[in-house]
């Protein structure tokens, strides 16, 4: 502290003497300015106290000056919302982000995004992913809880309301699988589509959820391709017996024909009934199957009256299969369209019976029938077009969301069934010095017409479980047409059920 002193005139009285001195003046006080913002101010250094007659007290410090701002959102940013409600979690502290536009994929920052949805999704780690608008030639499958926004302009970032980042695998099948998934999925403003089927019954499924507790869309779209027509029956005709090898055995002296058992393609038999034997007369035994023909000849009526082997009767027709009476089933989450049974091969021609013997001679035995023919196999089911399907998940759409299908397939043609071989073998011949012919094999029946396949549905939803997919009343649902019934390969008689287009479809 500096001193300030006075003194009076030599000799004269002081002005301590006669008090008339002035008081002494303390230093100015008070501190200077406290510093600005940015980081933390150091606060200004006081004034020093001036002295008088008697020191004056010393100014106060300033004041320090306030903290900066820091850098990051300072608890501003809400993360409760999405980021086209909330500008600031569109930033690396909070997403990693997609752009298929780029040459190169990144590490999946806002400057260096990755180039696929995938690799998005192994990176994210409890981040938001952000998908530009442009289209994705990839199949997204999600295994683990996410939240996928598109929407953004893949410029600069900002979102553009009313647009949509597209998925569409290049290849056939699924854009979108999420399986398995206890935690919440959240996918907002993607377009999810799925190509055309290309093989006979395939359907085109855009998305699939299955085994998932949680699951939201909103704004989303999804769209099927066509599906295709279900295959026709087509017939695999049996090669029969050359005929010569279905004549019945003649006789040999005494010795009537013996049996003549013949097998056929579908794994049956036809036999012509053996011929009797001399020398005591006998009746010829009967041809098989039994059809109502091919009686053994009778025994001393003569050849001409009853006594050579009646020909075989021939079989029916085999029975034309059902066509498909329900649409469909899930496997898994595969859609499975119904088709046409496939029709059973009609059945061998009965034999004919063998003929009587005489005293003097045998019989000829009776030839084998005819073969039966191939059934006709049935239609397959028409393919489907189907914008998603949900097994045992907890699933909301809301109301900007959009589902469309395409056309779905008609269901295949039945195949007629082959006809049967068109007659038996000829009897066998009585030995020279007595005896009568058998008699000969009849025809095998025609196959069984196929059944007509199920057409194929186009529906909006198809699910299965314990509750329904919660879908807005205001989402938007465009149906394409359902497929058309198969013909049955008996037209008219044994056809399948025409798909179906609705909205919601459950699977029991």
């Amino acid at each position: 502290m500096i001193l300030a002193f006075s003194s009076g005139c030599s000799g004269d009285p002081s002005c301590e003497d006669d008090k008339t001195c002035n008081p002494a003046t303390g230093g100015a006080s008070g501190g200077g300015s406290g510093g600005t913002g940015g980081t933390s101010g150091t606060g200004g250094t006081g004034n020093t106290g001036g002295t008088g007659n008697t020191g004056g007290a010393g100014g106060t410090g300033g004041v320090s000056g306030s903290g900066g701002i820091s850098g990051t959102d300072g608890g501003q940013c809400d993360t409760s919302k999405t980021p086209s409600e909330e500008v600031c979690l569109v930033d690396d502290q909070h997403a990693v982000f997609v752009n298929g536009t780029v040459a190169t994929t990144g590490t999946g920052t806002k400057a260096s995004p990755f180039k696929t949805i995938t690799e998005a999704l192994a990176a994210a780690s409890g981040k938001l992913i952000l998908v530009c608008d442009t289209t994705y030639a990839e199949q997204v499958k999600v295994t683990a809880g996410v939240k996928v926004f598109g929407g953004f302009s893949c410029t600069d970032w900002s979102y553009e309301t009313g647009k949509r980042a597209v998925v569409k695998p290049a290849a056939k099948g699924t854009a979108l699988d999420i399986n398995g998934v206890s935690a919440t999925v959240l996918i907002e403003d993607v377009e999810f589509g799925s190509a055309d089927a290309t093989a006979a019954g395939e359907s085109s499924v855009a998305a699939t959820i299955a085994a998932s507790t949680d699951v939201k869309l909103h704004r989303v779209k999804l769209a099927a391709g066509k599906g295709v027509t279900g295959t026709n029956g087509v017939l695999g005709p049996f090669t029969y017996p050359a005929q010569s090898t279905l004549n019945g055995n003649s006789a040999s002296g005494i010795a009537g024909g013996a049996p003549k058992a013949c097998s056929c393609p579908a794994g049956d038999q036809t036999t012509g009934g053996a011929g009797g034997n001399a020398p005591t007369p006998q009746d010829g035994n009967p041809g098989l199957p039994a059809l109502g023909g091919g009686q053994g000849g009778v025994k001393l009526v003569g050849c001409g009256s009853g006594g050579t082997g009646k020909d075989g009767a021939a079989a029916p027709a085999a029975t034309s299969a059902p066509g498909a009476s329900t649409l469909g089933t899930l496997a898994g989450t595969t859609w499975m369209p119904t088709k046409g049974a496939n029709a059973t091969p009609g059945g061998p021609g009965q034999g004919g019976g063998g003929g009587a013997s005489s005293v003097s001679g045998g019989g000829g035995g009776g030839g084998c029938g005819g073969c039966g023919g191939a059934g006709g196999p049935g239609g397959g089911g028409g393919g489907a077009s189907i914008a998603l399907v949900t097994v045992d998940s907890t699933v909301s759409i809301d109301a900007g969301s959009e589902l469309a299908t395409a056309d779905a397939g008609n269901g295949g043609a039945g195949a007629a069934g082959q006809v049967g071989q068109p007659s038996g073998g000829n009897g066998g011949l009585p030995d020279v010095s007595g005896g009568c012919q058998g008699g000969a094999g009849a025809a095998g029946g025609a196959g069984g017409a196929g059944g007509g396949g199920a057409g194929g549905i186009s529906v909006a939803v198809v699910w299965k479980g314990s509750a329904a997919p919660s879908i807005d009343g205001s989402a938007k649902v465009t149906l394409g047409p359902k497929g058309n019934k198969g013909a049955g390969g008996k037209a008219g008689s044994n056809d399948g059920i025409d798909g179906l287009a609705q909205n919601t479809l459950e699977v029991k």
